[in-house]
């Protein structure tokens, strides 16, 4: 099969470029022909690609610069909202390529809520009309179905994962220092709820502070980082919180090692890639229901709260006073359930049989 990708950019800290990434790198592993296009294919912060992936710039496919082969090629759109994707969605139903488009949790209430006005706008300009015509609908969770219904669009719809690479989980890092380590890791803005992870942390026993560190790692987005140290240092937690700014790769990997217990407060979330990435390195999570993980229930690794200050509270009450054997064995839960489910070769065999649909569908 030709696929044809289509994201703004591929940063290494988005879940979106994470995604578009891994299954290209997946799909051109199994011998398809496979290309990405982008605002800047020079850009310095892009996520690993296998060489094999072409990556070409957005205009030069809009402009016919890159000359594509169209013949039984997919159109896979990535995020929603940006005008350019608008264009690329109408160059396609011009030259008759079918869509599959992921709006990677862009339907939800908060996100929608969210910079309403402008949103309102751009839907009723473009970009209901043309998520109503994709030949396909891909979500990351069930939750993102009933967002994609909930707005009215009646699309056929593939649900399929972020998956983890098992292959690269390092073993545990045992830290030099004596505190026990909460770890978030995730874009620093305000969607994540870290403004509740401090003030629930005020609130713990001062026994609790003494024994654990939070380390926030991830790139700072429009000053919060600055929000949140000021807010730390006015519930005088200071102390308690790093802030590490965005790691990588293998340095990465050693922050989930290190861990003893993993944080995400967030708002909203359709997927929420770093649990599993925590869960794949055995760490126990803390997730509100912002994201859809109630197999942390289920499966016993770890705790799904409603969002707000007082649920976070509880959580880490609940999880700081277990011994490290319960901690490791709900960790082994954790990590067993990625292996089941949650491969990058699950995934990007899941997206296979969604576009052999969709060009059967056309055929």
């Amino acid at each position: 099969m030709k696929i044809l990708h289509v994201i703004t950019g591929l940063r290494k800290a988005a879940g979106t470029s994470v995604f578009c990434s891994e299954v290209c790198n997946g799909l051109v592993a199994l011998g398809h022909d496979v290309a990405i296009a982008v605002h800047n294919p020079n850009a310095a912060d892009c996520y690993p690609l296998d060489p094999r992936v072409k990556l070409i710039s957005i205009n030069s496919l809009l402009t016919n610069d890159y000359r594509l082969e169209t013949n039984g090629c997919i159109i896979h759109i990535h995020a929603l909202w940006e005008p350019i994707l608008h264009k690329v969605a109408k160059w396609a139903r011009m030259n008759q390529l079918p869509i599959v488009w992921s709006p990677h949790g862009m339907l939800t209430p908060w996100a929608m809520n969210n910079k309403k006005w402008k949103k309102l706008l751009g839907w009723w300009l473009y970009q209901r009309w043309d998520l109503a015509r994709a030949d396909l609908l891909h979500v990351t969770a069930a939750s993102e179905v009933e967002d994609v219904r909930r707005v009215g669009l009646k699309n056929n719809v593939l649900v399929a994962p972020l998956g983890v690479n098992v292959d690269r989980i390092v073993e545990r890092v045992e830290r030099v220092d004596a505190k026990k380590v909460l770890l978030f890791v995730s874009r620093v803005q305000r969607k994540k709820g870290l403004e509740n992870l401090v003030m629930a942390w005020a609130q713990l026993s001062p026994e609790v502070k003494s024994m654990w560190m939070v380390r926030i790692v991830g790139p700072d987005q429009e000053g919060h980082t600055a929000e949140l140290k000021a807010l730390c240092a006015d519930l005088r937690v200071e102390n308690n919180f790093e802030f590490i700014g965005p790691k990588y790769g293998d340095d990465l990997a050693r922050e989930y090692a290190s861990a003893d217990l993993f944080v995400l407060p967030t708002h909203s979330e359709n997927f929420g890639s770093v649990v599993i990435e925590a869960l794949a390195h055995g760490v126990p999570v803390i997730c509100t229901n912002g994201a859809p993980w109630k197999e942390l229930e289920t499966h016993k690794c770890g705790w799904w709260i409603d969002i707000g200050v007082e649920p976070l509270v509880k959580a880490l009450k609940d999880a700081t006073l277990l011994s490290e054997e319960e901690r490791g064995n709900m960790g082994a839960r954790g990590h067993k359930l990625v292996e089941e489910k949650y491969t990058w070769n699950a995934v990007v065999n899941k997206m296979v049989e969604g576009y052999k649909e969709v060009l059967n569908g056309r055929t």
